[in-house]
C-alpha cells in the first residue's frame, strides 16, 4: 500500500511510500546526522518532537548521532565482498550501527541540509554499509540492475527521514530526497521502504523566542507526525505540509536573518552562540 504524496512534497524525481501495520514499530532507532549540539541542532529540536510523538504511541527510541562516532571513510577495496565476506577492513563503530539498524522496526534518517544534499557525515555511514549486500548483479522489479542482500540483513527496511534547512522553500530538499528514493527504487518492492519524509525549512528560527508561537505549532504537528506514524501506520498528507509550511512573511524573515548575521560578524560571534544568548 502506497500513501498519497503531500503537497509540499510534489518533487520531479520518482516517489513511493509505504506504510506500516498500525503499532507494528517497537522500537526506533535514530541517526543524528547533524554536527551540532543538542540545544541548538535545529534537527535534534524537530526530530524530539517528532520522537516525543514515537513514545507517546507506545515505541521505544534509541538515538545514535553520528558526530560521536568513528566513521571511516570507505575505500572502494571490496575486501567486504571477496577476502571477508560481510566484513569491513575497519574497525570501527559501523559494523555496530549496522546491526541496530538491522534489528530495528523503523530508522529515522535525521540530519540537516547541506549545500543542498545529504551532509557527509551521513553519506559516509550510508556508503559503508556495503558489506550489507553481495556483490553479484542481479535485476530488480523494473528492470534495473542491483546488488543482492547478504543472508543475516533483512530484505525490507523501515525508514523515515527528517530534515530541516535554512532557506524558507521546502524545494530545496529535492535532491536530498530523491538521493533516498533512488536508493529505496534501486531494492526494488524490497530494500528501504520510505514510509515518511519530514521536512522543516527556515528552521533556524525553531529556539528563537521572538518566534514562539509558530515554533509551538511547528513541533505539535511534528509530534503528531510521530504518534500518527506509530499509531495509524502513516503520516497524513496535510501534517507533513504543516510542518513543512513556513507561515511567516518572507521579506520579515529575510530582514532579521541580515541583521543577525551582521551583528554576528560585527561582535565576531557564531550563529550558535547567538542562538545560546537569545536563550539564556
Amino acid at each position: 500500500m502506497t500513501t498519497q504524496i503531500p503537497e509540499s512534497l510534489q518533487f520531479s524525481h520518482k516517489q513511493r511510500y509505504g506504510t506500516l501495520a498500525p503499532n507494528s514499530v517497537k522500537n526506533i532507532l535514530v541517526l543524528q546526522g547533524s554536527p551540532r549540539k543538542d540545544g541548538v541542532s535545529k534537527t535534534e529540536i524537530v526530530a524530539s518532537a517528532f520522537l516525543t510523538g514515537c513514545e507517546e504511541a507506545g515505541a521505544k527510541v534509541e538515538i545514535i548521532n553520528l558526530r560521536e562516532k568513528k566513521i571511516s571513510h570507505c575505500q572502494g577495496c571490496y575486501t567486504c565482498w571477496t577476502k571477508t565476506p560481510g566484513k569491513c577492513i575497519f574497525k570501527d563503530d559501523v559494523a555496530d550501527i549496522m546491526k541496530k539498524t538491522n534489528a530495528a522496526d523503523l530508522v529515522l534518517y535525521a540530519l540537516p541540509l547541506y549545500h543542498f544534499g545529504i551532509i557527509s557525515l551521513m553519506k559516509k555511514y550510508i556508503e559503508r554499509t556495503l558489506p550489507s549486500m553481495y556483490p553479484y548483479l542481479i535485476t530488480r522489479d523494473d528492470g534495473a540492475t542491483t546488488h543482492p542482500d547478504r543472508e543475516g540483513y533483512k530484505t525490507k527496511k523501515n525508514v523515515a527521514i527528517l530534515g530541516v534547512c535554512g532557506f524558507p522553500e521546502v524545494k530545496h530538499f529535492g535532491a536530498l530526497s530523491a538521493n533516498f528514493h533512488y536508493l529505496s527504487n534501486a531494492g526494488g518492492e524490497d530494500g528501504m521502504n520510505i514510509v515518511a519524509e519530514i521536512y522543516r525549512p527556515m528552521a533556524e528560527i525553531l529556539n528563537n523566542p521572538f518566534y514562539a508561537e509558530e515554533n509551538s505549532r511547528i513541533l505539535a504537528a511534528a509530534k503528531k507526525a510521530g504518534s500518527d506514524l506509530i499509531s495509524k501506520g502513516f503520516v497524513d498528507a496535510e501534517t507533513v505540509d504543516a510542518i513543512a509550511d513556513v507561515r511567516l512573511d518572507k521579506d520579515e524573515l529575510y530582514d532579521a536573518a541580515n541583521k543577525s548575521w551582521d551583528h554576528c560578524i560585527n561582535e565576531k560571534i557564531t550563529m550558535p552562540e547567538l542562538q545560546k544568548q537569545l536563550l539564556e
